[in-house]
């Protein structure tokens, strides 16, 4: 059947679909990652879980995934607008498929629901930690976008907000959450640092997806401050630094095998890096991605077409999952 003779969805499913769009679900993969991942590396196991750990970990993805992220992106996407009708024009709000009060809907009705599961999941565990990370998390999504704050206006303030929010925030809800230990776990501190530094390499250089509607509305970005070479550096240099302390963390905690490892991978993420450095706009690889089903549903049309070096980092100089493999090295004791 040709494809203008399909039905189109009936008009309400559509608005949900949009009010799901403006939540942006492919960005609460990169949380859950670093919620789940700092569960285990915990050493907790499925074998010992109770009822009270499967509601409190049910209660935190809501939270960490569709709310604080979720809103995150929305109240973004509102105060954004006049940004992404130059850079991204086929978003909800700049396309008109959404009007500007069903938006402010959207991210106040998204933030109240992630102080109803703060409050939920405080009951359930009578720790004020949780209500400070929440509160945290959902302070550094609402200043990002929102005037009178606008962090992401000054590249250091945005890209730390979001490493913190994003990756540290989530990591040490976890370590929270299901360490055994009376006392804070300083070594997930330290993996939380890890994270939120791969996640302010991995955002200085989505930022330059934007960087021409950026420089028109006069924002102070690192692409916008540096240019790219200049950015490329300083991401490079957060990345660097994480794995730098990944590894002297694991050798420290006494799990060698899996710092061998991280040294391992931090070779091919530095001749990557080199690569990238000398051909920030070589397409070739991205057009490999592209020509793959999984490479599309990996990266974003808008991510693709505005910048390839983007892409270029994210899948070359990330090779190491840092999150995923800690979790496995961390688990009652292996890779020792």
């Amino acid at each position: 059947m040709p494809s203008s003779d399909v039905a189109a969805p009936p008009p309400f499913a559509q608005t949900l679909l949009t009010h799901l769009q403006l939540l942006d679900p492919v960005t609460w993969l990169g949380p859950w990652q670093c919620f789940c991942c700092g569960a285990l590396a915990t050493g907790l196991r499925f074998s010992d879980l109770t009822p009270a750990d499967g509601l409190k970990f049910f209660l935190a993805c809501g939270l960490i995934g569709p709310l604080l992220t979720g809103f995150s992106q929305s109240i973004n996407d509102y105060f954004d607008r006049h940004l992404d009708a130059i850079n991204d024009p086929e978003r909800p709000i700049p396309s008109g498929r959404i009007s500007l009060a069903a938006a402010r809907a959207n991210f106040v009705l998204t933030g109240l629901l992630a102080v109803g599961n703060m409050l939920a999941l405080y009951l359930v565990t009578a720790s004020p930690l949780i209500l400070i990370l929440g509160a945290a998390g959902l302070f550094l999504a609402y200043a990002y976008s929102a005037p009178g704050f606008r962090l992401k206006e000054n590249g250091w303030l945005g890209t730390t907000s979001v490493g913190i929010g994003y990756c540290l925030v989530p990591w040490l809800l976890a370590a929270h959450l299901f360490s055994r230990e009376r006392e804070f776990p300083v070594f997930h501190l330290a993996l939380g640092i890890v994270n939120a530094l791969v996640a302010m390499g991995l955002i200085t250089m989505n930022d330059f997806k934007s960087i021409e509607g950026d420089r028109q509305n006069r924002l102070k970005t690192l692409p916008v401050l540096y240019g790219e070479r200049g950015a490329m550096l300083i991401a490079f240099a957060e990345i660097n630094l994480a794995q730098a302390i990944f590894v002297a963390t694991c050798f420290y905690f006494g799990y060698p095998t899996i710092g061998w490892l991280g040294v391992a991978f931090f070779i091919p993420q530095i001749i990557q890096q080199a690569r990238l450095y000398r051909a920030p706009n070589d397409a070739r690889l991205l057009a490999s991605i592209g020509r793959n089903a999984a490479g599309r549903s990996l990266v974003s049309q808008s991510q693709s077409g505005a910048h390839p070096g983007f892409i270029r980092f994210l899948v070359g100089s990330n090779l190491l999952t840092v999150t995923a493999l800690t979790a496995v090295a961390i688990v009652h004791g292996y890779w020792r």
